[in-house]
């Protein structure tokens, strides 16, 4: 090659990549607007693709054309550019490499594979490569652009119609065809996600879960912990409002010590027992503190619920006992929409009540954190220290607060717009945190709405930005209050896809029994029940280490990662809210695991309105609404239209098969939007047919005419 040539051939090679990656770029901001295909010449699902996505596809396709370039030169010369016919010819290759990176796209990645965007880019990449060739030669030839791309655009098209040009053309179309096949034709999906499965195999991991109390099962367990005082017991918090004592790890029988399923009424979506911590000085008899807290959902009364926080003397074998002992901290109104609780209740290393409180925590009357409490986390002394502490000054109209003090360090004392009780603001739901045992730090994971889970480190006084900015992006919606403190970002933030979306807070590991993650956060996510483990000096962490997956997922997956006194590593999973089917599991090395992921039973067993109720409304009831009128607390923020499920119309128009269908395969899959995940695999076959049955059945359930 000649040094003219050369540095032609540089520049045309160049110039190919830029416009390449341009259109990607352009083509992704094109179609998050508007479609290049119709739907009314070919229905396409609304496909998400996030902009890191995006730079994935960026780099697929530069590769890709750069592969192409070479082999243009291997076999053509470095004449790129040079005259109409080389163009036409160039372009036949350009065909081939766009296709061949679409199918990579579609075929070996994890990329959401959007039809409408892999259209624009052709479109895109054809019009830009055909006007780069006509200003090309304009700078080297003199002639005009508008003569180029006339000859260009002639010899392209009789390029095409040749016999190399067409096979190039039919191999263009395949991954348009195969895109509109894989959401319309369940066997081709099916086969589609095995060759992607196959060329993203998740990596055997070193680390497994053994069962941690083997003879026992649990009707969904939120939550272990040990007594102070106390380390051969555990005590485990199911969600119907049991607390349970088990003496020993081979135990067959557990003993119930609190138990206030009486006094709250329905478990439904995010309702019923939440979290609950023991007093410092539990043990200590001179101190004479045997107190245990609880916060649990109330939803008895037909017009309004409460979130209670409650304390009980733990001084009998017989719980009967134990609960007439129930002291009530705080009895907050609240919505009836039953989501956004929060529920950790954790006492410091200061002694001090910890209690995380949801977003949703608030009546239609008393929103600001002047008003309520909501969206934070709350600091009390329950042991009334005057020397601490300080009595409960500012009035409280929408529920019932007692038999606490506030501590004088408190950040928000002299503040008129935020209550005394708050420690930290701007949380949407934080469900469970816990405090660094070596630097008292206080990790929490605070679970997202749409598209973003956070793990936050809480500091006093500060403002986590909810609902202005969730993860680290501008939400675009308004927040109910302004306020005049320090905010601050969480230090990890992950996106939703299908299974990853609602993030537990774990623990920071100080363990020798571990010594592979000392000095690690360990925490969970509850759908996909995946356990990651990511580094806890650090101000940001923008990649964790997935090391483990139990075996149960959804709205069965983890609901608490905790660490026990001799440093063990516990999980419970929530287990079917049929059935008794939760358990308390170990993190353990893969040799030492006895837990494995589930086989599918395809046991059909007995349809019961009541638990499949409950299981619409913990899976579906965000986006759907409780009674799936599709006016749930998420609905506005999804940019799609929600089906009314209660309309005898909605029914007319979809039959057993189709509805099924669209839980199992999800909207991607049924040419719908793709915000609705795929639930097969996740839900087992018996529990999508009763969902089914449950769905249809909800016109008679709400009366409509």
């Amino acid at each position: 090659m000649t040094q003219k040539s050369s540095k032609h051939f540089a520049i045309t090679a160049l110039i190919q990549l830029v416009l390449i990656a341009v259109t990607v770029m352009l083509s992704y901001r094109f179609t998050q607007h508007f479609a290049i295909i119709p739907k009314a010449l070919l229905h396409l699902p609304d496909v998400y693709v996030s902009q890191s996505d995006m730079w994935q596809i960026v780099k697929i396709f530069i590769v890709t054309y750069a592969i192409q370039i070479g082999l243009a030169y291997w076999r053509n010369g470095s004449g790129a550019f040079t005259s109409a016919k080389r163009f036409a010819n160039e372009y036949v290759w350009f065909l081939y490499a766009y296709t061949t990176a679409s199918l990579y796209l579609f075929m070996a990645t994890t990329i959401n594979y959007d039809p409408q965007l892999i259209a624009a880019i052709g479109l895109f990449a054809t019009l830009l490569y055909l006007i780069g060739f006509a200003v090309c030669h304009m700078l080297w030839y003199k002639q005009s652009v508008l003569t180029n791309i006339g000859t260009g655009i002639s010899n392209m098209f009789k390029r095409i119609f040749s016999f190399s040009g067409v096979l190039a053309l039919v191999y263009f179309l395949v991954p348009l065809v195969m895109g509109k096949a894989f959401t319309s034709d369940r066997d081709i999906a099916n086969a589609i996600t095995q060759v992607r499965i196959w060329f993203n195999p998740v990596e055997t991991s070193d680390w497994g879960f053994r069962n941690y109390l083997p003879n026992l099962k649990f009707s969904q367990p939120l939550l272990v912990r040990q007594a102070p005082g106390d380390d051969t017991s555990l005590y485990i918090l199911e969600r119907g409002g049991k607390i349970l004592k088990v003496e020993n790890l081979d135990a067959s029988s557990a003993q119930t010590i609190v138990d206030v399923s009486e006094l709250m009424g329905e478990v439904e979506m995010e309702n019923g027992a939440l979290g609950f911590d023991f007093h410092p000085s539990f043990a200590d008899e001179g101190a004479n503190k045997p107190y245990l807290y609880l916060y649990y959902t109330d939803t008895r009364a037909e017009d309004k619920q409460h979130n209670r926080i409650s304390r009980f003397e733990i001084r009998s074998q017989d719980s009967a006992i134990n609960n007439a002992t129930e002291t009530v901290l705080f009895e907050l109104e609240r919505n009836d929409s039953g989501f956004h609780n929060g529920g950790s209740v954790e006492f410091g290393p200061d002694g001090f009540l910890y209690i995380g409180i949801g977003e949703g925590v608030h009546t239609p009357e008393a929103r600001t954190s002047a008003e309520t409490f909501r969206s934070g986390i709350l600091r009390v002394d329950v042991d009334m220290d005057p020397q601490r502490s300080m009595p409960i000054s500012q009035p409280f109209d929408i529920g019932t607060i007692q038999n606490y003090y506030i501590p004088k360090d408190n950040p928000f004392l002299d503040n008129p717009n935020i209550r005394n009780e708050f420690y930290a603001l701007g949380l949407r739901n934080p469900f469970r945190f816990k405090f660094d045992p070596q630097t008292n730090d206080l990790w929490l994971g605070d679970i997202g709405s749409t598209i973003w889970e956070e793990i936050n480190k809480i500091e006093k006084g500060k403002h986590y930005q909810f609902p202005v900015i969730e993860g680290r992006q501008p939400s675009g919606v308004e927040g109910w209050e302004s306020l005049d403190i320090p905010q601050q970002g969480p230090v990890y933030t992950y996106e939703h896809n299908a299974y990853d979306r609602a993030v537990i807070g774990g623990i920071v590991n100080r363990s020798q029994m571990y010594p592979e993650l000392m000095d690690k956060y360990v925490f969970a996510d509850n759908y996909s029940a995946k356990i990651f483990v990511m580094e806890s000096d650090k101000e940001q962490v923008e990649e964790v280490e997935l090391i483990a997956r139990a075996n149960q997922y959804a709205q069965r997956g983890v609901s608490a990662v905790v660490q026990l006194r001799d440093g063990s590593i516990i999980i419970t999973t929530l287990g079917a809210a049929s059935e008794p089917s939760g358990e308390v599991l170990k993190l353990v090395h893969a040799d030492q695991a006895n837990v494995f992921r589930e086989e599918e039973d395809n046991t059909p067993k007995g349809y019961d309105d009541k638990a499949t109720a409950a299981l619409f409304a913990v899976n579906c009831g965000r986006c759907h609404g409780v009674n799936g009128d599709g006016k749930g607390p998420d609905s506005g923020l999804l940019g799609v239209e929600m089906p009314d499920l209660t309309s005898p119309l909605y029914h007319y128009n979809t039959d057993s098969a189709a509805i099924k269908a669209i839980i199992e395969k999800g909207g991607v899959g049924v040419g719908k939007s793709a915000l609705m995940p795929p639930w097969g695999g996740f839900l087992k076959p018996q529990e999508i047919e009763h969902l089914v049955t449950y769905i249809e059945s909800l016109p008679d359930k709400h009366h409509h005419h």
